[in-house]
């Protein structure tokens, strides 16, 4: 993603969104793991959480994100859900500087 500034441009790379993304959703309540979409994923063999998440450039400052999620038992999937999406576009909005963030949380399991 590219910020254009009064004396240049500042590049945020695709691996410090994913960054950010991880803390966002590790800082949230429920979420118990970040599992991927594939079975046969790179970061399912190699076990890095952050590898698992999907962030694309969609457009000049606009990002989208898709998580796979194994959530805590007996949590509130709605509310998990909804405050792990709020946390995930305060952190790129804020920090990043990403000015429209999608965000896809889909649940894959209870643990």
């Amino acid at each position: 993603m590219k910020i254009p500034l009064d004396y240049g441009e500042l590049e945020i790379s695709m691996h410090a969104l994913k960054k950010l993304v991880y803390l966002a959703v590790s800082e949230s309540y429920g979420p118990v793991s970040i599992e991927s979409n594939s079975p046969l994923s790179l970061g399912k063999i190699l076990g890095k959480e952050e590898e698992k998440i999907h962030v694309e450039e969609t457009g000049d400052r606009s990002v989208f994100v898709e998580v796979y999620l194994e959530v805590e038992y007996g949590v509130k999937i709605p509310e998990v859900a909804k405050n792990t999406i709020d946390n995930i576009k305060y952190k790129l909005q804020e920090i990043a500087g990403a000015e429209e963030v999608t965000v896809n949380i889909y649940i894959i399991g209870v643990r």
